[in-house]
């Protein structure tokens, strides 16, 4: 399977794909049905969540391998019997944890560099040197639960989509691949979350990501 990523020539046409989705909100809570009740003060941070055959959250697993039930709390999510990295604003008192907010994170596999076609004009150009690579800010990059989890930065101006996905280069090596649409430009920063599953028996791992500052690279293991 070939994945393409198409250069768009006029404003504001959008491409809508798995790849372009860099953060999908996917389940708000409400924070009380008193409107003058204080919100409490909560901490937001990644977390896989477990869900039932009706989408509703089971058990969620914190960054620090932490493993809490939250059936009663009735969240759903359009995505039923299966495990997904989020994030999530929570609270966690007395081995309780409160869910208040969570949404679902672009995490999709990595694939070849092979696999990947730049089309232009119409025209696919194939090739690793064709595989698009603009700028990003890395503002942390770590490991757990089987991902390696990045917070990044998006200089835009919120037009157009960025289209988004993880390659593999190379045995071990891997990287963000971005394309920038032709109708955005750098304005400000947006906050990108982003958790890369790492496949089944890899054990030590590089991912890489291009910024205004060089290729950004860290080194993982077990």
């Amino acid at each position: 399977m070939l994945i393409h990523f198409v250069i768009m020539k006029r404003p504001f046409n959008r491409l809508w794909s798995w790849l372009c989705v860099a953060c999908l909100s996917f389940c708000l809570a409400a924070c009380g049905e008193d409107d003058e009740e204080d919100f409490p003060s909560y901490i937001t941070d990644f977390m896989l969540v477990s869900t039932d055959a009706k989408g509703y959250i089971t058990t969620v697993t914190l960054d620090n391998g932490s493993t809490y039930h939250v059936e009663a709390q009735k969240k759903m999510t359009d995505y039923p019997d299966t495990t997904l990295s989020c994030r999530a604003n929570y609270v966690l008192e007395e081995g309780r944890l409160t869910l208040y907010g969570v949404g679902k994170v672009f995490a999709p596999k990595p694939v070849p560099a092979s696999t990947f076609v730049l089309v232009q004009n119409g025209v696919p150009y194939y090739g690793e040197e064709y595989i698009p690579r603009d700028l990003m800010k890395v503002v942390s990059m770590w490991k757990s639960g089987g991902y390696i989890n990045m917070h990044l930065g998006l200089m835009t101006t919120g037009n157009g989509v960025h289209q988004y996905a993880f390659c593999e280069d190379s045995p071990g090596h891997y990287s963000l691949v971005h394309l920038r649409p032709y109708a955005d430009a750098e304005s400000y920063t947006e906050q990108i979350y982003m958790s890369m599953p790492i496949p089944e028996g890899v054990e030590e791992l590089t991912f890489s990501v291009y910024t205004y500052d060089g290729i950004y690279t860290r080194s993982f293991d077990n």
